[in-house]
């Protein structure tokens, strides 16, 4: 067997569960083909020695027996080091990041030794690599005694490392690599063995100390990056290549807490490593000290103007999201606060042109559409106050935060109450997206907290299950990671893993373990009896099905043509709400207290349901009279004035959560961004109304 076949041998004896060809594939970096061949070596292999081969459930996966597994290991010394085949995107990442900070020159057959590759495949990744390189001003040449070099502008080299660097990310973040205690190069792939572990150990200390001195505490996954991006900083400056800052930004950052704290990080580093690192260098790493996520800060300083203004900013965002959304964010103040201390860093990062790629955006994007929109919709009044556009990157971000303060709705899992942790190393909006997806789909198992890697380590773990981020080192309670924003798929694989953690199951699932046992019985001898009923168990264990669809109905299942009425005239307001809402009430979707909340809301905070032209969105809360989730619409021929506003279409919205009715307000919201639809609406023509309802009722 090659070193890979080896590698694949060595997860299938460590895997203590199936493993799927497509996991083994993603693993290291090949086809499935690939994987295939490894598979027919290994069997070969054990053939040779007497042993059995690997071993495949339909749907399940591949695996090892136990006895095979203890054979290999007790007879046979299997390297621990990975294999990995480095994809095109990685090597030129790495040619970069190896150009840019080593310290010795680096040239053709350098680079083909780190990768263990052709010459000519060096040749068309460095071919590729100038191509991307000179769209940023950057150029990548060869000297003869000085091997590759880069030249442009120092700020876009920097920029472009921290570019490349999130292609060669290992799986997990950068945090086993730095916070490992038994760090040795020789267990690295070989490209990582560039990291030295006491500068990554220096670095993490110098920033735990500076959390302290400023009262925060930077997510995990930021704190290990700054780790990372500091350590490339500083072999830029090694190789005395400087930044240089702005007059104007000096005068801001100058009167910054973070210049404090970046000035003593810099000292100390100076000190340690008899490093020289000028004045605009501090100023540089206290732009990364400002841009940084943190999950609290007990000082959230807002002394500044800008930090005035920002306030306000946020407080808009949360009133209109609210308004656009018809929802009502039970503790709006703390939301505010928490959506504040996201946005300051996020104004930092933008403001100083420092990227971040967002891996969850297009999670985020797929699984929360509606509260994405949302967000969109309402991101304008940062964009005003930057003065730029927010990418979409960010905006996920923010759209995480709106979505965590949603309510959500779950399924009950019929078993006595356990207690759950969730380790979350992303940040307070991902935390809260996360903590709010689990409690609507583990509604009957008691969430007793989120908490970061770092407090994880130090607590004393007293609940039945944890799910978290990323691997975790074990303390004896079974450990669920999954990603940050679950899917559909994610969730019932989910809810399939905590179902097996319970003994008892329903009679129906205890009946077909004991029928299947049966009948292996009459054909075949049972060696273990106990891990045989388990692994069925386990097998049968059916997931249940998450639907969102059925959870966010369309806009013509709330608005049904039933619910449609049309009228020529009212003698106010309040009778066209309460006409509106009739057909609401027939139906047993709402009560009479709630038509008279949605009055009093209006009298006490203003024309605020007016979502457009014409147009108004009456609502209250659930707790205010809602049986069941749906829309009503009343069109006048002739329009009414609801406190200063004209108004010719009312649009009664009643939902059971804040979530249930999100997907058919956004498909009455493009509806009603056109103008021609506006007017077709407007025009009371009852047929061609639900025609437009039905047409813009699509997923």
């Amino acid at each position: 067997m090659d070193r890979r076949s080896m590698a694949v041998l060595n997860q299938l004896v460590q895997s203590d569960s199936y493993i799927t060809i497509q996991e083994l594939a993603a693993k290291f970096n090949v086809s499935r083909r690939t994987i295939y061949n490894d598979l027919e070596k290994i069997n070969d292999w054990l053939k040779e020695i007497d042993l059995p081969g690997v071993r495949q459930i339909r749907e399940k996966g591949i695996y090892l027996d136990q006895n095979v597994k203890e054979n290999i290991s007790s007879k046979l010394t299997i390297s621990d080091n990975s294999y990995y085949e480095f994809s095109h995107d990685e090597r030129k990442a790495w040619i970069y990041i190896y150009v840019s900070i080593a310290e010795t020159p680096y040239f053709l057959d350098d680079l083909k030794e780190l990768f263990q590759v052709s010459r000519n495949t060096v040749l068309d990744d460095i071919k590729k690599l100038k191509e991307e390189m000179a769209l940023e001003d950057l150029e990548l040449f060869s000297e003869h005694q000085r091997g590759y070099q880069i030249s442009g502008d120092e700020k876009i080299i920097r920029r472009t490392l921290i570019h490349y660097l999130s292609f060669v990310t290992p799986d997990n973040g950068w945090y086993s690599l730095i916070n490992s205690q038994e760090w040795k190069t020789e267990d690295l792939l070989l490209p990582y063995s560039i990291f030295s572990y006491e500068v990554l150990n220096t670095l993490q200390h110098l920033l735990h100390d500076y959390e302290k001195q400023s009262r925060i505490e930077i997510t995990d996954d930021v704190l290990n990056s700054l780790v990372i991006w500091f350590y490339l900083f500083l072999y830029r400056i090694k190789k005395e290549n400087y930044v240089k800052t702005d007059p104007i930004e000096k005068e801001v950052i100058l009167t910054t807490e973070e210049f404090s704290g970046a000035k003593k990080i810099c000292n100390a580093l100076a000190n340690q490593l008899r490093l020289d690192i000028p004045s605009d260098e501090v100023l540089y790493f206290s732009k990364y000290l400002l841009s940084a996520k943190v999950n609290y800060s007990l000082d959230l300083q807002l002394e500044n103007q800008e930090m005035k203004l920002l306030r306000q900013v946020v407080e808009k965002m949360v009133s209109e999201f609210q308004l656009y959304a018809a929802v009502d964010f039970p503790e709006k103040s703390h939301m505010i606060q928490n959506l504040l201390l996201h946005l300051k860093p996020a104004f930092y990062r933008i403001k100083y042109g420092i990227k971040i790629d967002n891996v969850l955006c297009d999670s985020v994007k797929e699984n929360y559409p509606e509260v994405f929109l949302l967000t969109k919709k309402v991101i304008h009044h940062f964009e005003n106050l930057i003065e730029q556009p927010v990418h979409d990157n960010e905006i996920a971000y923010i759209a995480m935060h709106f979505g965590g303060w949603l309510r959500k709705e779950g399924v009950v899992l019929e078993r006595a109450r356990k207690k759950l942790l969730i380790v979350c190393t992303n940040g307070l909006g991902t935390s809260r997206m996360l903590e709010s997806q689990l409690k609507g789909l583990l509604s009957d198992i008691e969430i007793i907290g989120v908490t970061s890697i770092r407090e994880y380590e130090k607590m004393e773990i007293q609940v039945d299950i944890i799910v978290s981020t990323i691997p975790l080192p074990d303390k004896g309670v079974p450990v669920f990671v999954v990603r940050p924003v679950l899917s559909n798929e994610d969730k019932e694989a989910l809810l399939k893993k905590v179902n097996s953690l319970y003994k008892n199951k329903s009679k129906q699932q205890i009946y077909s373990v004991d029928t299947v046992m049966d009948i292996v019985r009459r054909y075949a001898q049972i060696e273990d009896d106990q891990e045989l009923r388990k692994e069925l168990r386990s097998y049968f264990q059916a997931p249940i099905i998450i639907d969102d669809k059925k959870r966010k109905p369309n806009l013509n299942v709330l608005l049904p043509e039933g619910r449609i009425v049309t009228n020529e005239r009212v003698h106010d307001w309040k009778e066209a709400i309460k006409l509106a809402s009739s057909s609401l009430i027939k139906q047993n979707f709402i009560n009479e207290t709630y038509v008279e909340k949605m009055i009093e809301n209006i009298i006490s905070m203003g024309p605020y349901v007016v979502i457009s032209e014409s147009f108004a969105l009456p609502h209250a809360t659930a707790a205010d009279g809602v049986y069941k989730t749906g829309m009503g619409l009343l069109h006048l021929q002739e329009s009414i004035d609801l406190l200063g506003k004209s108004v010719q279409v009312f649009i009664i919205l009643a939902s059971l959560d804040n979530e249930q009715h999100l997907k058919a307000l956004s498909q009455l919201t493009r509806l009603l961004s056109d103008k021609e639809n506006k007017k077709i609406v407007q025009s009371g023509n009852r047929k061609r109304i639900i025609q437009l309802i039905n047409n813009f009722s699509t997923d």
